[in-house]
C-alpha cells in the first residue's frame, strides 16, 4: 500500500505524503522510516500522542 501511495501522490504531482500514526506504535514508525519517510512532527490529539511523517 505505501508503493501505491506514493506513485499515487507522484502521479498527482504532490510534493509530499503525509502519515500520521500512534506514537506508541515503534513497528510502524520503523516501517515508516523503513521506507523513507522523516518524522516531522508530534502532536496531542485527545489522549493519543500522533508523529506525522513525510
Amino acid at each position: 500500500m505505501l508503493t501505491w501511495a506514493v506513485e499515487r501522490a507522484q502521479t498527482l504531482s504532490k510534493r509530499y505524503l503525509r502519515l500520521d500514526c500512534d506514537d506508541l506504535r515503534p513497528r510502524l514508525r520503523a516501517v515508516y522510516e523503513g521506507f523513507g519517510f522523516r518524522d516531522r512532527s508530534q502532536r496531542q490529539i485527545g489522549a493519543y500522542f500522533v508523529s506525522g511523517y513525510e
